[in-house]
């Protein structure tokens, strides 16, 4: 399956509504989750420390990581 390198779906619990809504990210519900598709960053090491890059996408976008279930990459298909 190929992926959109540039484009990543965050699935959020459902409790996240009111923070992704204070972020102005639109998301789609889709029953279990809310999902956000956001464009990717380059990680980075900063001062030599390691950092996970799911984490660090979520700090750089000001999101609340323990609001996060999973962060994957975007197949082509989905942005049909």
């Amino acid at each position: 399956m190929q992926t959109n390198n540039n484009l990543v779906l965050i699935h959020f619990k459902l409790d996240a509504q009111t923070h992704l809504e204070s972020l102005g990210l639109k998301y789609q519900e889709t029953g279990e989750e809310l999902d956000v598709i956001v464009d990717d960053i380059p990680y980075e090491v900063i001062d030599g420390y390691y950092q996970d890059p799911d984490e660090q996408l979520c700090e750089k976008l000001g999101i609340n990581y323990d609001l996060v279930n999973c962060i994957e990459a975007v197949p082509d298909f989905h942005l049909c």
